[in-house]
């Protein structure tokens, strides 16, 4: 009788120390991000870094299926955020940014509002269409997104990639894809935009080559793809093979 009295005075301390310890504990603060109820969470692209006392730590956020909610906890190994910049890009919509001032303990919440942004044909054709050989391979193309390096306040970092989709050049080489028409984007005013093309092997997605544009008025300095308001049909890209 005297154990289970004893037993059951030890269970009720150490109850009452964890609800009093998270009592006492301070709330970490979150950011919470509203989407469109027309837009697929699934294919939101989120980049993030927050700033504080442990410096700047940055990330991706996973979207939750069928939620129209992105949450972000703003803090880092226990220690709150006091800033965090964002940016929020949905296809068919614009890129939008977030400069979010944090309070310790006080969550934020804002609203993803989907700009409409249209679309444009990229009808291409790889020059040295054979270089994979025999095996099954598709155009990748991705969003370069080198302002945000200054946005985040970076002097360097690595450059944001959103992937576009894919494309299935035929035996000529010859492939077209539907990519956002970023050049009526706002943030296209702060530079450092461009399309990569990447070719790559369709079951491992091992990358093949890089394909450049033959016309030079259409290269990037790094030699990807200009973004412009329209691209001149068959737009013959090099292959340049990956070391």
């Amino acid at each position: 009788m005297m154990h289970r009295m004893a037993a059951s005075f030890v269970t009720a301390t150490l109850l009452f120390v964890v609800n009093a310890v998270a009592q006492s504990a301070p709330q970490l603060p979150q950011v919470s991000i509203a989407l469109p109820a027309d837009v697929p969470s699934e294919k939101v692209w989120v980049q993030y870094v927050l700033y504080g006392p442990f410096g700047a730590h940055g990330g991706d956020r996973p979207r939750k299926h069928l939620s129209q909610l992105i949450e972000i906890s703003a803090a880092v190994d226990g220690q709150h955020a006091d800033q965090m910049k964002v940016f929020v890009w949905a296809p068919g919509c614009s890129i939008e940014t977030f400069d979010i001032a944090i309070e310790e303990s006080s969550d934020v919440h804002e609203s993803f509002f989907c700009s409409p942004l249209s679309n444009i044909t990229l009808a291409g054709r790889i020059k040295d269409g054979h270089i994979h050989g025999k095996r099954a391979a598709e155009v990748q193309v991705n969003y370069l997104a080198g302002w945000a390096c200054g946005f985040f306040g970076f002097v360097d970092c690595r450059v944001p990639q959103i992937s576009l989709g894919v494309a299935n050049p035929d035996g000529q080489g010859v492939f077209e894809i539907d990519v956002p028409d970023f050049s009526a984007d706002p943030i296209f005013s702060n530079g450092g935009n461009e399309f990569q093309l990447i070719l790559r092997e369709v079951k491992t997605w091992n990358p093949i080559a890089f394909l450049e544009p033959e016309l030079e008025t259409l290269q990037t300095p790094g030699r990807a793809l200009k973004i412009v308001p329209s691209y001149p049909p068959n737009l013959v890209f090099i292959a340049r093979k990956v070391n």
